[in-house]
Parts: C-alpha cells; sequence; structure tokens
C-alpha cells in the first residue's frame, strides 16, 4: 500500500485479532474511521488458518474499499463541479435577461397624520416601515422600526 500524508487525527484505525483454539481460526479485523469533513468508515475482516494470510486478505480487502471511496469522493466533486459551473451560466444568461419589475403603489395611508400617530399605527399594523403624508408638511414621510427598538423618520430636507 501506498503512503498517504494525513493529519494525525484525521483518521483512526482499530485492529482487532482473535484467535479460536478449537476452530484453528486466526480472525483480523480492521476498522477505519475517518475524522474529515466527508467522513466515512471502512471495516474488514477476514478468517484463516494461518495469520498471516489473514493479515494480507484483510490489507488487500482495505485497499479495495479505499480506493472505491476514494473513487467516490472524486465523481462526487467533479458532479458538484459540473453543477456549479451550469447554475454560474444559467444564472449569467438569467440575470442579463430578466430585469427586476417596479411596480407603483398608492400610500397605503392617504389621509394626513403626525409622526406620533404614524409611529401608533405602525405598531398596531406590526410593520417595519410606513410611509405617511406628514400633516405640518404636506411631504410624505418614512417611519421605521430601527433594530435597537427605537424609529427612524425618513423626511425630504432633513
Amino acid at each position: 500500500m501506498k503512503d498517504i500524508d494525513v493529519a494525525e487525527d484525521s483518521v483512526n484505525v482499530r485492529v482487532t485479532y482473535d484467535f479460536e483454539k478449537h476452530r484453528h481460526r486466526n480472525r483480523v479485523d480492521i476498522d477505519i474511521y475517518f475524522n474529515t469533513p466527508g467522513g466515512g468508515v471502512i471495516h474488514a475482516w477476514e478468517e484463516s488458518n494461518d495469520l498471516y494470510t489473514a493479515i494480507d486478505f484483510v490489507v488487500d480487502e482495505v485497499e479495495r474499499q479505499l480506493v472505491r471511496l476514494k473513487a467516490r469522493r472524486v465523481e462526487e466533486r467533479r458532479r458538484l463541479a459540473k453543477l456549479k459551473e451550469k447554475e454560474k451560466r444559467e444564472g449569467i444568461v438569467e440575470e442579463s435577461i430578466e430585469r427586476p419589475l417596479i411596480v407603483q403603489e398608492p400610500l397605503p395611508i392617504e389621509k394626513p397624520m403626525d409622526v406620533e400617530d404614524a409611529r401608533l399605527l405602525l405598531e398596531e399594523m406590526g410593520a417595519f416601515f410606513l410611509p405617511f403624508r406628514n400633516a405640518e408638511t404636506g411631504e410624505i414621510n418614512v417611519i421605521y422600526r430601527k433594530k435597537a427598538g427605537n424609529y427612524g423618520l425618513i423626511a425630504p430636507g432633513v
């Protein structure tokens, strides 16, 4: 098996050996746990009359599983890259075709009111902002709720 360059704590390996006297069988179990973002577990075991044969067979099985795991991960990365590229191409095409539509809306409250009445109405409605006609100036103002719990007022010329 080729050397693999991994961090110390990214892989845990547990090797278990068991010998059954009455059957004269050697059993070798290998569990490999990957502590990486992709994760994964590899488990292989082999029984044989000869300990070294069991070890050889179980190591061969681990190698086969590692090759399959690597192939699956490479294929998944390729698939995700193709999907990302496709989304990027479609996104560019859609952005160039679709433009946001501006729809003119009437003021929700037509009657003029002072700032305090607008604040009370904003609280009643539970909205984040309220455009209204200021009774003092006759201009359109917007009162809005701030994150800190206070209120802000947007007025022309202020």
